[in-house]
């Protein structure tokens, strides 16, 4: 090599030469003793990984040459150890360099005054990195910065200061931790009374919500304290490592980290400002759409027939349907706006609602298109009395999925909407006006009993049966002229189409006393045969024990 960085003062060249030689054998301890070793090596042809020589936790430069038998790992490790064992006077000096050969390969020696540090060699350094003498001067200033980290480490002042300036520091974080913690408990508590006012102004009589909105708040409470908390110890801890130079690195560091992500979360913030200031206006137009919706419905519920098409009973659920029509347009405007709507994790919540939705949609879009049908078909109500197939009962609700009703025995039958919409519905309810509901009970009577009589008996089996309306009166229809008997159906309007399976009882009990009392035979439901006599029970059997008369 033929320039000199910076070179110490030497007598003449052969004694530069035995220094470099002797600097060769410092960092390359074994070289010349085991040849035998190197030979493996040298044949297979492989390339030894480049080491990274730091020391007081700061980089000084990256070794890539196999220098003899010495690959970049073992000089890492020579020099680290030249380095920690260098004597207090040679850390003040600066650091020097001295060009010359080194077997095949050529580079320079730096010293720490008389000192040999290690070799660096031009194969050390990547044609990207710049020149050889530029890298060299970065190495060299490396080691300046190394030495002299090394020599306060040493000075003991220094690390009384640091350990003084940490205990105060940590005294102080303790006080800020108190303060965290005191405002924590005084904000928890202003926000819960403030909650508690507020809430149960506004709470629902068969809801009271409070307490889940109070745990919540505390909840947030609670990790925003430890969030600040653990932020000010970290703070404390990139304090106290930057006190002593041998961590003085690692607490730039932490500091960088902290300045990187609190530099890109305000980034973030503000590149999310455009989308979240879209997200409120499509929000504020969502909400007056959903106002001027609900004052239209209102004033359609206050006067039904003031929109043709609309009913009382359908009105609630279009109102509904719409408002979830106008929000799930509003979402799917507002989405691509939402900040990190574009990121895997979304991306993921899409995949999973989709299988979710493709999942359960057969069954669940059935039901609750069937229950469209149910409301907008006005085919029953909350209330009603209905036979729904075989089924009868009251309706107790009308939900999304499914009917419910209570049957005559008081039992909850759950149907679903769609086996509800496939059956036949009879409402006993819906033409129950000022005229009653109707109910109907057949009979089947021989042709040896006059029509005449069988209609005055069965009129005035209905007019002795309570809760049975005298007017409209019941009347008596005749279904069908059989073989063998004639099929008669009796008429009557009830008061309550809620006790129809009672009343149908008491009306039937009254219809084989009537029957039973004119000797009249009941062939229902099915003729067989005809007896010699009339077959009924004479009046003096209706109270045999352990009946009784009621």
């Amino acid at each position: 090599m033929s320039t000199i960085v910076r070179s110490i003062s030497m007598p003449a060249r052969g004694l530069a030469a035995l220094l470099m030689a002797l600097a060769c054998l410092l960092v390359a301890p074994g070289a010349g003793a085991q040849p035998a070793a190197s030979a493996p090596v040298a044949a297979s042809g492989t390339v030894a990984p480049a080491a990274e020589l730091e020391f007081m936790n700061r980089p000084i430069a990256t070794l890539r040459a196999t220098l003899g038998a010495v690959d970049p790992a073992s000089r890492v490790e020579n020099a680290r150890v030249v380095l920690s064992e260098l004597p207090e006077d040679a850390l003040g000096a600066p650091v020097t360099t001295l060009a010359g050969q080194m077997g095949a390969n050529s580079g320079v020696m730096f010293y720490a005054r008389t000192h040999p540090l290690f070799a660096y060699a031009r194969e050390d350094t990547l044609p990207a990195s710049g020149s050889f003498e530029a890298q060299v001067a970065t190495v060299e200033s490396n080691l300046n910065t190394v030495l002299e980290a090394r020599r306060q480490q040493m000075h003991w002042p220094n690390l009384v200061r640091g350990a003084l300036l940490s205990v105060i520091a940590f005294a102080v974080l303790l006080a800020l931790m108190w303060i965290v913690a005191r405002l924590r408990s005084r904000v928890h508590g202003r926000l819960s009374r403030v909650l508690e006012k507020h809430i149960l102004q506004r709470t629902s009589s068969k809801f009271d919500w409070t307490g889940s909105a109070v745990q919540l708040t505390s909840q947030i409470v609670q990790l925003l304290a430890v969030f600040l908390m653990f932020s000010l110890a970290y703070v404390w801890l990139i304090f106290a490592l930057d006190q002593f130079p041998l961590t003085a690195p690692l607490g730039r560091r932490m500091s960088g980290f902290l300045l990187r992500l609190l530099t890109k979360i305000g980034l973030g913030a503000l590149s999310a400002i455009p989308g979240l200031v879209t997200i409120v206006v499509i929000f504020l137009l969502t909400r007056g759409v959903q106002t001027l919706l609900r004052n239209v419905f209102d004033s359609i519920q206050r006067q039904p027939q003031s929109f043709p098409g609309l009913h009382p009973e359908t009105v609630g659920a279009t109102r509904r349907l719409l408002g979830a029509v106008v929000w799930a347009i509003a979402i799917t405007f507002a989405y691509p706006y939402i900040p990190g709507s574009q990121s895997d994790v979304f991306k993921g919540l899409s995949v999973l609602f989709g299988f979710m939705l493709t999942l359960g949609s057969t069954s669940v879009v059935n039901q609750m298109m069937s229950g469209m049908v149910l409301v907008y078909s006005r085919a029953l109500r909350k209330g009603d009395m209905v036979r729904i197939g075989a089924m009868e009962g009251q309706v107790m609700s009308v939900d999304a999925l499914s009917v419910k009703l209570v049957n005559p025995s008081h039992e909850e039958v759950t149907l679903p909407n769609s086996l509800v919409v496939n059956s036949p519905i009879q409402n006993f309810s819906r033409l129950a006006d000022e005229r009653g509901a109707r109910i109907g009970v057949s009979v089947t009577i021989g042709y040896d009993a006059s029509w005449r009589h069988v209609h005055a008996m069965l009129e005035a089996a209905a007019l002795k049966t309570p809760h049975i309306r005298p007017d409209p009166a019941p009347f008596v229809m005749q279904r069908s002229l059989s073989d063998f008997y004639v099929e008669y159906q009796l008429i009557a309007a009830l008061d309550d189409p809620a006790r129809r399976p009672y009343i149908l009882s008491d009306l039937n009990a009254n219809i084989q006393d009537e029957f039973n009392a004119a000797g009249v035979q009941i062939m229902s439901p099915h003729f067989q045969t005809q007896p010699d006599e009339p077959v009924f029970v004479p009046k003096e059997n209706w109270f045999t024990p352990p009946a009784t008369k009621g």
